[in-house]
């Protein structure tokens, strides 16, 4: 599929059908960032004869209402340069449209590009743009409490409560995965560490678990690159729920590892499922992660939502 579009093409002329594709970025990325700029991108466009628009936004605010608008006026393929934080961004507007999400991948993980198998390199991705196929893929949804009620968001990587999100609460907001500050939030996070007795309805079947950490992931990897359920599939309409049990403090360390190198499923104190719909809740709140950012507390709402997202990948 060519998803080439006239550069002329304002987002209200957009059509479903023009095989249009507009290129969303973060005008501020500069000189502290690996990000390609408008230029660059317009270089390389040109280089394979791909005709785009490029916006450039300041704010997370305003990407979202850019593309909202261009899903409004019914724009074929929308792609971002970005990181996992852009791409979830983006996600949030995409999701149950017919309008396809093309990724520049910009950051530096890139865990749901990497699931979807797409190119890391700005040339070949710009390739993908030009000459790749449609498909569907899942999204997992999560439900949650937060201060103002009752808040709902897409995830492409995972949600979940104990150790991963209870540092992202301290970490802050900011999804640029900062390696050092995401170490100093986690230290503080190991110094009064505890498991919490969660109740799991997973499917409709009760467990109760005291856990340090419940994951339900989408894709393989998530955070800082770490394959926390090496096994999920972005098309098989399940997710994947991995549960560590009641560690020492001497015991994390060594599981930490184990997740590094892939082999902590074969360990006893995690347990792993695959299911269609998770509910957690805890006899007192629990910070609850999506993706890299803190969204709120239990209980949650967990859900597979298949085929959820258009995606532009590379042909078969």
């Amino acid at each position: 599929m060519n998803n080439s579009a006239t550069g002329s093409k304002t987002a209200h002329e957009a059509k479903i059908g023009d095989d249009s594709c507009f290129i969303l970025l973060n005008a501020r990325a500069g000189a502290f960032h690996a990000s390609a700029s408008a230029r660059q991108i317009q270089q390389l466009a040109d280089e394979i004869n791909l005709k785009v628009e490029i916006i450039a936004t300041v704010s997370a605010e305003e990407m979202q209402a850019k593309i909202r608008a261009l899903v409004q006026a019914g724009a074929a393929t929308i792609a971002v340069a970005g990181g996992d934080g852009t791409v979830a961004l983006a996600v949030q507007e995409l999701a149950q449209t017919e309008t396809a999400l093309g990724i520049l991948p910009q950051g530096t993980f890139n865990n749901f590009a990497t699931a979807l198998r797409l190119p890391t390199d700005l040339t070949t991705a710009m390739a993908v743009l030009k000459n790749g196929e449609v498909r569907s893929v899942d999204l997992g949804f999560v439900e949650v409490k937060s201060g103002k009620g009752r808040q709902s968001r897409y995830f492409t990587e995972a949600t979940g409560v104990g150790l991963f999100a209870d540092s992202l609460a301290i970490y802050g907001k900011g999804t640029n995965k900062n390696f050092f500050k995401g170490l100093k939030a986690m230290s503080r996070v190991l110094l009064n560490f505890r498991a919490h007795r969660l109740t799991l309805d997973i499917d409709g079947d009760r467990h109760i678990e005291r856990a340090v950490m419940c994951t339900v992931a989408n894709t393989y990897r998530m955070g800082q690159g770490i394959s926390v359920a090496p096994g999920a599939k972005v098309t098989d309409g399940e997710l994947d729920i991995v549960i560590v049990g009641n560690l020492s403090l001497a015991e994390i360390f060594r599981y930490y590892g184990a997740f590094r190198a892939q082999a902590h499923l074969t360990l006893p104190k995690v347990t792993h499922f695959r299911a269609r719909k998770i509910e957690i809740s805890s006899s007192h709140s629990l910070n609850v992660h999506c993706d890299d950012s803190f969204v709120g507390s239990t209980p949650a709402t967990i859900s597979a939502k298949e085929g959820a997202l258009k995606v532009l990948l590379e042909k078969i």
